[in-house]
């Protein structure tokens, strides 16, 4: 783990993210991707208490310089309001191979079945991958990234999203929530990249089963392997909001993170 702070970025802040370092070795292919970096951003969750936080994770990023960058669901949390945020803080991502992006069920709920949203990513120079794949070239070598719609309030179709990926070739997969991660691993994806799960937010070893029973999941942060494969659960940038209704009136709170600190993950292939 590596965690970054620059003379320039606001101190407070730079101690809340921190930086995730993965090797990613790809075995058994003629193509070995090497030098290439992806850095991994998920659930922003964009709203009036962390708009701050959520520009400085693209400062931070974009210091760390990647070749790629994706996104794997929830930019929105609290409503379509906060799109133009999201459509101009992204717009600020540098990436010199490409910016992929998949949606999660925050992004279907909030945003006219997620059309805003992607309409916010593709005028952000992202490309949203709806159960589909693109191959990507990188110095002569080729990855297909392919990224699934979410598989709560989207129409994910696993079968749709790798037709068109050759069985040898180098695969990356983009979703949002990990809990059906075996039903990819079929695939045999070489990397797939989630969030959903916030790293638990409010985490305690101890109460492990709680969160898995909670999200339906036996995958809640970091890397796990399944055959071949291998998943990475990012614990994303923003917090969870929860909007009681008390006495016929909707109050929304801005949940903590313990323990579970927001995190940009960078994968490194050689």
């Amino acid at each position: 783990m590596m965690c970054v702070s620059t003379d320039n970025m606001n101190v407070a802040l730079a101690t809340k993210i921190k930086i995730i370092v993965q090797d990613i070795k790809i075995n058994n292919r003629e193509s070995n991707l090497n030098g290439l970096t992806v850095a991994q951003i998920s659930d922003l969750h964009i709203n009036k208490w962390n708009i701050e936080l959520v520009e400085h994770a693209v400062e931070v990023l974009n210091k760390i310089n990647p070749d790629m960058v994706v996104m794997t669901g929830d930019a929105i949390c609290s409503g379509k309001k906060f799109i133009p945020d999201l459509t101009r803080i992204f717009k600020n991502i540098k990436a010199s191979y490409g910016k992929f992006a998949c949606l999660g069920n925050h992004d279907h709920s909030d945003g006219d079945d997620g059309m805003q949203v992607q309409q916010a990513y593709k005028n952000s120079d992202f490309q949203v991958l709806m159960n589909e794949s693109v191959k990507v070239n990188f110095r002569g070598e080729s990855l297909f990234i392919a990224g699934a719609d979410d598989i709560e309030l989207g129409r994910q179709d696993i079968e749709a999203m790798v037709k068109n990926i050759p069985q040898e070739a180098t695969s990356l997969y983009l979703i949002h929530n990990p809990c059906n991660f075996n039903q990819f691993a079929q695939f045999k994806p070489d990397l797939v990249l989630a969030g959903h799960t916030h790293g638990g937010q409010i985490y305690f070893s101890f109460l492990n089963f709680i969160y898995k029973t909670m999200l339906h999941s036996h995958y809640i942060l970091g890397l796990y392997s399944l055959e071949k494969s291998l998943l990475y659960v990012n614990s994303g940038i923003g917090n969870a909001l929860i909007s009681p209704v008390l006495f016929n009136k909707k109050f929304t709170i801005h949940t903590p993170r313990i323990n579970s600190q927001p995190e940009i993950s960078l994968f490194r292939f050689g």
